[in-house]
Formats: structure tokens, sequence, C-alpha cells
């Protein structure tokens, strides 16, 4: 079974090397699960889901629920980059500073 990697990592704009880095493994196992040389193991399954933020039957391509995704560029592309390397506690404080500034 090939599992819809690829698609919601492109969806994602993020390289193999950047999905591997966020779950915690290597490239070359992310190309194999893209390519169906071989399967994640379940802990596997549920970090690529929430790193790609999508459903384990989307994964599975049970069902795909439709959100609307923008296709960020420049400056917008580089934030969402940047919050995705912060730990939870610091995205936290920075929806908290967003929020202020928002006042």
């Amino acid at each position: 079974m090939i599992l819809k990697i690829r698609e919601y990592r492109h969806d994602m704009h993020m390289t193999q090397k950047e999905l591997a880095d966020r779950i915690g493994n290597v490239q070359r196992n992310v190309s194999n699960w893209e390519n169906g040389i071989s399967e994640p193991d379940c802990q596997c399954i549920m970090k690529i889901c929430d790193v790609l933020e999508i459903t384990v039957d989307e994964l599975f391509g049970r069902e795909r629920v439709e959100t609307p995704r923008q296709n960020l560029a420049g400056i917008e592309l580089s934030i969402l980059k940047s919050v995705r390397t912060l730990a939870p506690t610091k995205q936290f404080a920075l929806m908290q500073f967003l929020r202020e500034l928002e006042s």
C-alpha cells in the first residue's frame, strides 16, 4: 500500500528531509515510504499525520477532507517554516504575542 505522504508533504511545501527531521527519522525512510518500498510503523504514522496536519484516514487515502490551504510564498512561507521549528511552548508564546498585536 502506498501512503499519500508525498501528496500531503507537497501540500505543506516540505521536503523529504524536512519531514524526516520533524518526525525524528531519516530522509531515506521517507523516500522508501513514498515509493511503497517500506511502510512506517504506527508511531511514525501518528507523527507524520501530526506534522502534515492530516488524519490517519487521509494518509491511507480513505477520505480526503478538503481544507482550504493557501499557497504561501515569500515572507508568509518563511514565517510558517520558522514557526514550525519552534517548540510548542514557544509557538504558544508567539500566539499570545500576535493576539496582543491584534488588540
